[in-house]
């Protein structure tokens, strides 16, 4: 359970990086701004949590077109070294939803990973993969579950390895059966850590 050679291309190549560091750089969480994530783990350096659900055979006979045989979610706060940019470190809260599809054979689950922010209602947090691959968003749901939410964006770009291309992703589309999915938190032992992922 993500080398240049010198082209014409190059300063389109140096602006995108440039972007997305800018980018990754705004989703940085502010101390005492991290509203409803901080209901989910405490923004302390290495806090952890991780939610999943198997879904059973009469689930998913019950829904013949959900996709997602299982789903698991992990949540990271992570503290950053000290730089120019951010003296006391940037902080920023990572995610990791693995999922298994009804029909695909990998051994692995598929993944898909990226940021976490506070929305301004003040009940939901927005999860989204860099590169415009989608996102999701989620929801305390009682009793330590959570709900993560996948048609409010519709989509999400999935990979069988970390280190793929977009070409060799797959879109977990919001589809009949594949809407909401509620899980339920994990012990610490099923949880591991960020650098762990």
């Amino acid at each position: 359970m993500a080398a240049l050679l010198r082209s014409p291309i190059l300063p389109f190549v140096v602006l995108s990086a440039l972007l997305a560091v800018t980018e990754a750089r705004a989703q940085a969480i502010e101390p005492g701004k991290e509203g409803e994530l901080a209901n989910l783990i405490p923004p302390e350096a290495g806090a952890r949590a991780c939610f999943g659900r198997v879904y059973d055979a009469a689930h998913l006979k019950a829904h013949p077109k959900q996709q997602v045989t299982e789903m698991q979610f992990r949540l990271a706060y992570y503290i950053h070294d000290p730089d120019e940019f951010a003296p006391k470190g940037q902080r920023n809260y990572y995610f990791e939803i693995l999922a298994r599809l009804r029909g695909h054979k990998q051994p692995k689950p598929l993944t898909a990973m990226g940021e976490c922010s506070p929305k301004d209602d003040g009940e939901s947090i927005f999860c989204g993969v860099d590169c415009d691959g989608g996102g999701v968003m989620v929801k305390r749901s009682g009793d330590g579950k959570i709900l993560i939410d996948l048609e409010a964006l519709g989509r999400l770009r999935m990979t069988s390895d970390c280190g793929e291309d977009e070409e060799g992703s797959i879109e977990l589309s919001s589809g009949v059966d594949d809407k909401r999915f509620q899980l339920s938190k994990l012990p610490v032992s099923e949880c591991p850590a960020y650098d762990d992922w």
